[in-house]
């Protein structure tokens, strides 16, 4: 039987402290930005963000994504969560927080995710299309955004670098099985080249 673990209604940042307290598996949801819900536990808070860790479609762990409280429309607790919680144990899968991880803003957050993993991965939201990803490793930060030396799906590096601005950063991601065959495949990129022109957000 599958006991659903009920929040007061004390605002998102309560839940999201009380879930993060007692490890309560979520469901978290972010209709303005993207479908569907990112299942996972709250592994870090502060006043503006949290890091989930998230939970794959095949009950283990699949890396960490940060996300901006004020986008979060809705979340419960995970209706199964006792059944995930047994799936979770007996495949071995423990729950890990990376330490240190400072929440202050976008670029602490880009730099505590490339702290702890080779590939960081940009979610930025581009119009009615929800998140777009954009995978790489940072090599800086401006006042307004992240640069970026970018990697394809391909496994193959950029020869530039990008800017990514925080106003249309949805989160970011790392440590997940993805962007680790990612590395494996491409390894370290060479030095970048001339940064370019514009933001790739400022294109038509």
């Amino acid at each position: 039987m599958n006991t659903v673990v009920p929040f007061k209604a004390r605002g998102v940042r309560a839940e999201l402290r009380e879930a993060f307290e007692q490890r309560i598996p979520l469901r978290i949801r972010r209709e303005r930005l993207q479908p569907g819900a990112i299942h996972g536990y709250v592994v870090a808070l502060s006043r503006e963000f949290c890091l989930v860790a998230e939970i794959g479609d095949t009950l283990r762990f699949d890396g960490y994504v940060a996300l901006a409280i004020a986008d979060i429309s809705a979340l419960e607790a995970d209706p199964a969560k006792e059944f995930v919680e047994k799936a979770l144990a007996l495949r071995g899968e423990s729950l890990h927080a990376p330490q240190p991880f400072q929440l202050d803003d976008w670029a602490a957050i880009a730099r505590s995710a490339m702290a702890h993993a080779p590939l960081i991965s940009l979610n930025m939201v581009e119009d009615e299309e929800g998140e777009i990803s954009y995978v790489g490793q940072l090599v800086g930060a401006q006042s307004d955004a992240l640069i970026l030396r970018e990697i394809d799906p391909n496994a193959q590096w950029y020869p530039d670098t990008g800017a990514y601005e925080f106003e249309a950063l949805g989160s970011i991601g790392f440590g997940t099985g993805y962007l680790d065959a990612l590395w494996q495949v491409a390894g370290a990129p060479g030095d970048p080249q001339q940064p370019r022109a514009t933001s790739l957000h400022d294109q038509p």
